[in-house]
């Protein structure tokens, strides 16, 4: 394709995308079932898989092109209602509850102590039978939203800042235009942030920043992102074993971790029903692929009635067992980094669409293309949400979860550069 060409593809392809976003904003706003926005999503694939194919034949973006692109494609879905999740309510209220004087981990939202403060927000809230889950970091942030105002758009723009920032970091550190707009342009990663203001965007940035900072043997910088990543989310925590051969450091990193989160598991213990902590570690369940098939042979071993501990047992101990590798063998940073995330997310027992903004930026650096096509494929988790909406009732089809991972399986055996464990050198064929 000639260079005149690709440049004629991207801006049609470009044009495309932006008019789905605003048609999907449109269709939110209006009160819209949300399939019709999943629908919306998966079809903005298409244009987003040309505009790839364009780039392939351009030799360079504008320094800031790629986050410019994403704060325009993205700035049509912050006017519009989280409709494929309710989770930013949960932040504005909890955000709330500190400056009322009220501590969310201690109190869960349904406590009588907080009837004065129930609203509308307080209504849209799910789960209100326990307390938080969020790391500190992620509180503070609420805590800055809610002294703010506490508007739903305010926290959507800074999942959206998030997302912009990281198409900056991206263009700044790769040279293929391709890989720059895969990530800026992702239709999973601008609604997750734009639309649905979920922070794991910032997290999945913080990540990206450790794996980077540890290529370079930039260990302080490394340490500071890992704990910031630990700080709004707990995954960060998988990050820890990229230390193992700094032992000061390590030692250091995880300190500094562990005592992060001493306020998630201190104010409750996690037996308590009241734990969020306890609760999601225990119950939390949805959307699940090797956990699913663990589950299974625990109950054939154990009964149905341990199953599920046994099966959060196994996982765990598989995930060390992954940790060890990637030390023992030594496995590059982005390498190493990007394996230890997709053996979270396929060994978890819950997986959420937005949990792929901790995938999809190191899935770039290390040179593969699984992860992309998982991002369109685990649309397929939303299935429910019209169920849901209409009864409160989540029952995801078997036949769909079944669907999503095998196009995901597909897509790992066909990725030429798959996520390894072998030692080899940093790729850098498109870093700068």
């Amino acid at each position: 394709m000639t260079v005149r060409r690709a440049r004629g593809l991207l801006v049609v392809c470009l044009a495309a995308l932006g008019c789905i976003l605003i048609l999907l904003a449109l269709a939110a706003r209006s009160g819209c079932l949300p399939s019709t926005v999943v629908a919306g999503l998966a079809i903005s694939f298409i244009p987003y898989a040309g505009l790839l194919s364009a780039a392939t034949s351009l030799r360079r973006l504008p320094p800031l092109g790629p986050a410019a692109l994403a704060l325009l494609c993205g700035a049509p879905l912050l006017l519009a209602p989280p409709v494929l999740s309710d989770d930013l309510y949960r932040y504005l209220w909890e955000g709330r509850m500190w400056i009322e004087g009220f501590n969310p981990y201690r109190l869960a939202p349904e406590d009588l102590a907080l009837s004065p403060l129930r609203d509308e927000l307080w209504a849209n809230i799910n789960n209100p039978a326990i307390g938080s889950i969020y790391p500190p970091f992620s509180q503070l942030l609420f805590v800055v939203v809610a002294w703010f105002g506490g508007q739903v758009w305010m926290l959507k723009l800074l999942a959206l800042l998030a997302h912009v920032g990281t198409a900056a970091f991206v263009a700044r550190i790769v040279r293929s235009p391709r890989a720059q707009l895969a990530i800026a342009l992702n239709p999973l990663l601008l609604s997750e942030a734009a639309l649905n203001g979920h922070l794991d965007i910032l997290c999945g940035l913080a990540l990206l920043v450790t794996a980077w900072a540890l290529a370079q043997q930039r260990y302080l910088r490394a340490s500071i992102a890992v704990c910031a990543a630990v700080g709004l989310k707990l995954v960060g925590l998988a990050f820890l074993p990229l230390f193992a051969r700094r032992p000061k450091i390590f030692l250091g990193t995880a300190l500094a971790s562990l005592l992060l989160l001493v306020p998630l598991v201190a104010a409750r213990a996690p037996a308590d029903p009241v734990s969020g902590a306890g609760q999601f570690a225990s119950r939390w369940r949805g959307n699940d692929s090797l956990f699913a098939l663990v589950d299974w042979a625990s109950g054939l071993a154990f009964g149905d009635a341990s199953a599920d501990l046994a099966a959060r047992a196994i996982t765990v101990l598989l995930f060390f067992v992954v940790c060890a590798l990637v030390v023992y063998r030594r496995v590059p940073s982005f390498a190493a980094a990007r394996a230890l995330i997709w053996s979270v997310l396929l060994l978890s027992p819950q997986v959420h669409p937005w949990y792929l903004a901790w995938l999809l930026p190191l899935e770039l650096l290390a040179g593969g293309s699984a992860g992309f096509v998982w991002s369109a494929a685990i649309l397929c988790a939303y299935a429910p949400l019209d169920l849901w909406v209409g009864q409160g009732v989540w029952r995801m089809p078997q036949c769909l979860q079944a669907f999503e991972y095998s196009i995901v399986t597909l897509a790992l055996i066909l990725d030429p550069r798959r996520p390894t464990l072998q030692a080899q050198p940093e790729d850098r064929q498109f870093l700068l």
